[in-house]
């Protein structure tokens, strides 16, 4: 290898060695200088910052004991919740029960009066039409024997009046003895009507 190429190989590597110095240089001066100002800041608000982490750790403790006890009393108010909802749903099941119960009770005591009812209107039927059925029977004897009656009674009245008429035609009579005589049917005919 020529002497020149040596040289200029030499210097590369020596200015990549002095950037590579540099780049490490730059990082122990920042690092240096953060540790510095990390001290400083600690010198100057150290005790602020300290106070100030403090306030803070003791607020999240506060928080977090805030956020637990909400949860519990959510818990237990869910609870109360849940209990009350299930006293209050068994509730409402006995009352419908019981509602039911005295339906059915109702039903059943109407559906009893209402098979009396049917029995008796039934009963009442088969005995009032017996009865209907009697009374028209006796009715038609009555009605035969009011005809049987008034017929014996129009054949005598006309066989009296037939009669009567013989007799006046046989006899002359004068007008007064006519009129007692008429007078005579009339009144036997009412006797008769009235009996």
């Amino acid at each position: 290898m020529p002497k020149s190429e040596k040289v200029s190989l030499v210097e590369n590597v020596d200015a990549e060695l002095i950037k590579t110095d540099e780049v490490d240089l730059t990082k122990h001066a920042a690092k240096t200088l953060n540790s510095e100002m990390d001290q400083l800041r600690n010198i100057v608000f150290g005790s602020a910052k300290a106070d100030l982490d403090a306030r803070i750790y003791e607020l999240q403790l506060e928080m977090q004991a805030g956020f637990q006890q909400a949860a519990e009393m959510l818990k237990h108010q869910m609870s109360e919740m849940h209990l009350a909802l299930q006293e209050s749903t068994s509730s409402l099941e006995d009352r419908i029960g019981q509602v039911d119960s005295h339906y059915d009770y109702k039903t059943s005591e109407i559906e009893k009066n209402a098979d009396q009812l049917s029995e008796t209107i039934e009963l009442n039927n088969a005995n009032g039409g017996q009865e209907v059925d009697g009374l028209n029977k006796r009715i038609d004897r009555e009605v035969l024997d009011l005809t049987d009656t008034f017929t014996q009674k129009h054949d005598q009245t006309i066989d009296l009046l037939n009669q009567m008429k013989r007799e006046l035609n046989s006899s002359k009579t004068d007008k007064k003895t006519l009129a007692k005589l008429l007078a005579t049917v009339a009144s036997n005919l009412e006797i008769e009507g009235d009996n």
